[in-house]
């Protein structure tokens, strides 16, 4: 299935959410914004102008299928009786359809005989079929027999092996350090690196936590809750004012040292009970004796300050993090303990430790109350 094209600009692809396994109706927020409030016309996209006009009550977006891509809305009207909607476009080979979209191309086949051929048809490939043996780092991370998709920086190629890795869930599977998550992550981990008195420790190995469907759905189901609540989104942030945070554990097994990615059986492996059911206040336990902001989960930005949190119960020369994913929504800021607290106050969805002066913290902390506020995203041995 070809990925489809932005609802806005018409060029881009859009963007893909792996969480729920759908696309976004456009390719960023640019597009979205512009169309939301009426402002789409000329405008510049990589330097390419386009124009998309919001303006007509007609052109209502459809759900896309499978080889089914974008309108463009500058066109002339799609020639099925009684639509008005603008012919399809397709960028790539720069031709208007006589239709606007497969559902009126077959519900029509008496006028398909009008259908214009299309320029710069595309000729057979007679290439081999690319295996995933020359693909090598490139390759998707389930099927490893086509290249993952680069634009969105996926560890899968498509939507297909999207759902092989939900119904593998629960595990683990390498990200090969050439993959822009890998770099990506890797960055945020060495960048907050904070303490000056821990020698730092770069990644070795990095892992994505396969979940399932339920798993995904329920976190999704929360983070849109919170959206609405808080309308994060049209202020420029992510859905839910989701963040990336890390959490630190006690592993009892090697997981994730080099050839460990079988999580253990062990049930007093916090690590291990973590990627296999995620996050559950129903185990909350103070590792500490202290819990500053009550039973909750917390989290840090501070990548120094998890590692004071992980620890080894078997013999290993790797230590292990998680990288959560965690929505925060409106965080209510603190500096002083509050522990008796069991949810974020009224009107708020998390708890903001910040670290000021003459207040109990020296580095942030992010704490949340709702199991389904947070998500092992990724392990990080190091």
């Amino acid at each position: 299935m070809a990925s489809p094209l932005c609802m806005g600009c018409g060029i881009k692809t859009r963007r893909f959410d792996t969480n729920t396994g759908s696309y976004f109706d456009y390719c960023g927020l640019h597009c979205r914004n512009a169309v939301r409030n009426g402002n789409w016309g000329a405008s510049s996209l990589n330097g390419q102008t386009t124009t998309a006009a919001s303006s007509s009550s007609s052109f209502v977006p459809q759900p896309i299928r499978s080889g089914q891509s974008v309108q463009n809305p500058s066109s002339s009207n799609c020639i099925a009786p009684n639509c008005n909607r603008p012919r399809w476009y397709n960028p790539q080979q720069g031709d208007y359809s006589l239709f606007c979209s497969i559902k009126c191309r077959n519900a029509n086949p008496h006028l398909q005989s009008q259908q214009q051929p299309q320029r710069h048809q595309p000729q057979p490939s007679h290439a081999p079929a690319v295996v995933g043996s020359s693909l090598g780092q490139r390759a998707c991370v389930i099927c490893k027999s086509a290249p993952y998709d680069a634009a969105r920086e996926s560890l899968f190629c498509g939507y297909a092996c999207l759902k092989k890795a939900e119904a593998m869930a629960p595990g683990i599977i390498e990200i090969p350090m050439s993959h822009p998550k890998f770099r990506n992550i890797a960055h945020q981990f060495t960048q907050k690196w904070l303490h000056t008195n821990v020698a730092f420790r770069p990644p070795k190995h990095i892992y994505i936590v396969l979940q399932s469907a339920s798993q995904k759905a329920s976190y999704a189901r929360y983070k849109a809750k919170v959206e609405r609540e808080g309308n994060f989104v049209a202020s420029g942030r992510t859905e839910g004012n989701e963040n990336r945070r890390f959490h630190g554990s006690t592993r009892q097994c090697r997981l994730g040292d080099p050839g460990n990615t079988q999580l253990c059986s062990n049930t007093n492996c916090p690590l291990c009970g973590i990627l296999r059911t995620s996050f559950d206040l129903a185990f909350f336990k103070v590792k500490t004796g202290f819990a500053r902001f009550g039973r909750g989960h917390y989290t840090t930005a501070t990548s120094s300050k998890s590692d004071s949190y992980s620890t080894n119960g078997s013999t290993s020369s790797y230590k292990a993090i998680i990288m959560t994913k965690v929505v925060v929504g409106r965080g209510y800021k603190m500096t002083q303990n509050a522990q008796t607290l069991t949810a974020p106050p009224t009107g708020f969805h998390s708890v903001l430790g910040e670290p000021v002066q003459g207040g109990k913290l020296n580095y942030d902390e992010l704490v949340v109350y709702d199991n389904d506020a947070i998500r092992p995203a990724y392990l990080i041995v190091y």
